[in-house]
C-alpha cells in the first residue's frame, strides 16, 4: 500500500489552516537547520511559525501599525509585551557579555514606549462566551521595546528565551482600535541607560512616570471565566500524591517559557539567589535561562541509571555548603527532552530535603495525566501548549504548587506577590476548549506512540537495521525511575538514533510525516532537534553528545493516525535508511561515508 504524502504546502500549518496555529511543514533535514541559522530566504516562505521564534502575522501587523506612532527612528523594530518589567529584562539581556558583539546593542539605542489600546471583541476564530464582559471596557497597556534592527539577535532573544510577548490572539484584538486611531501613548519615554537594574515596573498604577528612570506602573490583562476554569481543570488533573492541589494552587502564564521565567524570578527572591541545579537534557532555552541567571548554572548531563548522578550531586551539594555558597533550586524534565531520559526523582527528593534545596520539574513531556510527580516536586511546571492544548493553535504555560512541599508557603506568597496576569482570556479560553478531550486524546497518542516505540525498537535489534536505539521510556535503563512515578501511559514523544548522521538524515529526508518543531499535537511531527539547534556549534554538540543527546537522532511527536498507516510510513522511510546502509561500505560499517 503506497504510503500517504503529506499535502500541506511548504511553510504552512499543520491542518486545518486557521488564524494563530502555532507550526509549520518544513520538510528536509538541511532546511531545519537552516531555520536555526534564521535564513532569510527560508523565514520569507513561512506563512505560520512558533509564536517564541519573532514576532508574526497579526503581532508584526499590530507592531508595524503602532511605529509612526511612537517617534522612532526607521533603524528601530518594534517588540509589544504587558508587563514593565520588560525593559530592565531586555537591558540586561541586550548589553550582556553572552550576546555576540555583533548583537550587543549599546544601552542608549535600547528605546522603550508605553501605550493603552482598547480592546475589540469578540475574535471572530474565538470560542463564544469569553470576551468583552470581563475587560470592562478598559485599555491594554502595552510596554513597546525599540532596538535596532541589525542586531535583532540582541532584542528578539528576550522574546524567544523568556516567552512573554504579547499572543497573535491579544494582537487580532487591538489592531482595530489602532487602525481607527484609538490609541493612547503616554507621555513617557526610556532608554535602556535608564531603566537598567530595574526589576518591576513601578510608578502611579494608572498614571504618568516622573522620570526617565521610572517606568509608568500597570494594572494587568483582563481576567475571564476561562482562567478560573483552566486552574480547575489542572489542579484536578495533577496526581494527589503530593496532597490534593487546588485552584488557588495554580499559575497560568502566556507560554511555557514564561512560566519558567516567572517561577525563576520568584525563587531567586525566595532563595535570595543561588545556582540552579539543572539534571540532564533540558529544553534549550531553559538552559540559556539558567546559565545567564545571576547564580549561573551547575549542570549535570549524564542522568541515565548508570551515570552516577545523584552521588555527584550530593558530593557537589556538601561542597557548596562547606564553602558557604548559595544554591538555589534543582531543576529536571521527567522525562527529558529530547532523550527521554527519567531521573531518579525519588532520591532526589531524598537528597534536596537533606539540603533544604527545592526541586522544580518540568512534566511537559510525561504530562499531568500520565505521570505523578506532586510527592516529590516542589514545583511543577508544564507547557500547556503541547499534548494538554493538543491541536496546535495556542499557547500556555502552568507552574502548580503541590501543598505538601516544605518550601510551599514561602513560594506561594512570592509567586502572588509578583504575579500581574500576562495571559490573554481568549487564549485562555480556546485552550479551555481544546483540552476539554485531553484524556481521550492522550491515550491515543500513547497507544500510537506506545506501538511505534516497540516496532522500531524491535527493528533496531536486527544486524542489518540503521537504528542503534529507540528512546522511549520502556526502552532506556531509567525505566523504572519512570514506571514510580507513572500512572496512565508514556507519551507521545520519542526519539530514534541511527548508526550515522548520513543513514538520519537519509530517513528524515524520506519520512512522509509533518516536519518542523512543537510537539503533542494532533498529527505527527519530526525533528532533528540536536542537529538543527545545536549543530553549528560544534562544542556545544561535542558537550550534549557525552549525555546521549547526538546529532544522529530524529524527534518525533507523535500524533492521533490509524496506527497501522504511522507503522507503514515509518518502514518505509526505515526502508530507505536500509538500502542507503546497503549501498555503501562505510555505512555497513556504521561510519560516515
Amino acid at each position: 500500500m503506497p504510503v500517504k504524502q503529506i499535502a500541506t504546502e511548504f511553510g504552512h500549518s499543520l491542518p486545518p489552516e486557521a488564524p494563530h496555529n502555532i507550526t509549520f511543514h518544513i520538510p528536509g533535514w538541511d532546511t531545519a537547520k537552516a531555520l536555526r541559522r534564521g535564513d532569510p530566504d527560508l523565514l520569507s516562505r513561512l506563512a505560520s511559525i512558533y509564536p517564541r521564534f519573532g514576532p508574526w502575522c497579526e503581532v508584526r501587523q499590530l507592531a508595524t501599525l503602532l511605529h509612526p506612532l511612537l517617534s522612532l527612528p526607521p533603524t528601530h523594530s518594534l517588540l509589544l509585551y504587558t508587563h514593565p518589567s520588560i525593559f530592565a529584562a531586555t537591558a540586561r539581556y541586550a548589553t550582556s557579555p553572552h550576546r555576540a558583539p555583533e548583537h550587543r546593542i549599546p544601552p542608549a539605542a535600547l528605546l522603550f514606549r508605553v501605550l493603552d489600546i482598547p480592546l475589540t471583541l469578540p475574535l471572530p476564530s474565538e470560542p463564544a462566551g469569553d470576551d468583552a464582559a470581563h475587560h470592562g471596557g478598559a485599555p491594554v497597556r502595552l510596554y513597546a521595546v525599540a532596538y535596532p534592527t541589525d542586531r535583532a539577535p540582541g532584542a528578539v532573544g528576550v522574546w524567544s528565551n523568556l516567552g512573554v510577548g504579547i499572543s497573535s490572539r491579544l494582537a487580532a484584538a487591538l489592531v482595530p482600535a489602532v487602525e481607527r486611531g484609538d490609541v493612547r501613548v503616554v507621555e513617557w519615554e526610556g532608554d535602556g541607560e535608564a531603566v537598567r537594574g530595574l526589576e518591576v515596573g513601578v510608578g502611579e498604577e494608572e498614571g504618568e512616570g516622573k522620570g526617565k528612570g521610572t517606568v509608568p506602573g500597570t494594572g494587568h490583562l483582563p481576567l475571564g471565566e476561562a482562567h478560573g476554569a483552566l486552574r480547575r481543570r489542572i489542579a484536578g488533573l495533577v496526581g494527589t500524591r503530593g496532597g490534593q492541589v487546588r485552584e488557588g494552587d495554580v499559575f497560568l502564564y502566556p507560554t511555557g517559557m514564561a512560566a519558567v521565567y516567572r517561577l525563576h524570578q520568584a525563587l531567586v527572591e525566595v532563595r535570595r539567589g543561588g545556582t540552579v541545579v539543572v539534571l540532564g537534557s533540558v529544553f534549550h532555552n531553559s538552559w540559556h535561562l539558567f546559565k545567564e541567571g545571576v547564580g549561573g548554572m551547575k549542570h549535570f548531563g549524564r542522568c541515565d541509571a548508570e551515570s552516577g548522578v545523584m552521588e555527584a550531586l550530593v558530593e557537589w551539594l556538601a561542597g557548596e555548603r562547606a564553602a558557604g555558597r548559595k544554591v538555589g533550586y534543582v531543576f529536571a524534565e521527567f522525562p527529558s527532552n529530547p532523550i527521554l531520559v527519567s531521573v531518579d526523582l525519588r532520591r532526589l527528593r531524598e537528597v534536596a530535603d537533606k539540603h533544604d534545596v527545592p526541586v522544580v520539574i518540568d512534566e511537559t513531556i510525561g504530562s499531568f495525566c500520565n505521570i505523578d510527580v506532586s510527592a516529590v516536586a516542589d514545583v511543577i511546571i508544564t507547557s500547556i501548549t503541547k499534548s494538554f492544548s493538543g491541536y496546535a493553535n495556542v499557547m500556555g504555560g502552568s507552574v502548580v504548587l503541590p501543598p505538601s512541599s516544605r518550601h510551599y508557603n514561602a513560594i506561594k506568597s512570592t509567586l502572588a506577590a509578583q504575579f500581574r496576569n500576562e495571559y490573554f482570556h481568549a487564549d485562555a479560553a480556546r485552550l479551555l476548549a481544546n483540552s476539554a478531550d485531553y484524556l481521550a486524546r492522550s491515550a491515543i497518542l500513547n497507544r500510537n506512540a506506545l506501538a511505534l516505540a516497540t516496532f522500531l525498537h524491535k527493528h533496531s535489534q536486527l544486524p542489518t537495521s540503521p537504528i542503534t536505539a529507540v528512546l522511549y521510556p520502556p526502552f532506556t535503563n531509567t525505566h523504572s525511575n519512570y514506571l514510580a512515578m507513572m500512572r496512565r501511559g508514556y507519551g507521545c514523544l520519542l526519539a530514534i538514533e541511527f548508526r550515522t548522521l548520513a543513514l538520519a538524515r537519509a530517513f528524515y529526508n524520506s519520512l512522509s510525516v509533518y516536519q518542523g518543531p512543537h510537539l503533542g499535537a494532533h498529527h505527527t511531527l519530526a525533528f532533528p532537534f540536536n542537529d538543527a539547534i545545536w549543530g553549528a556549534d560544534a562544542e556545544a554538540a561535542a558537550y550534549l553528545a557525552t549525555y546521549g543527546a547526538r546529532a544522529e537522532q530524529v524527534r518525533v511527536s507523535v500524533g492521533l493516525e490509524d496506527e497501522a498507516e504511522l507503522l507503514e510510513t515509518f518502514e518505509a522511510a526505515l526502508a530507505v535508511a536500509g538500502r542507503a546502509m546497503g549501498e555503501d561500505g562505510n555505512e555497513k560499517e556504521g561510519r560516515e561515508g
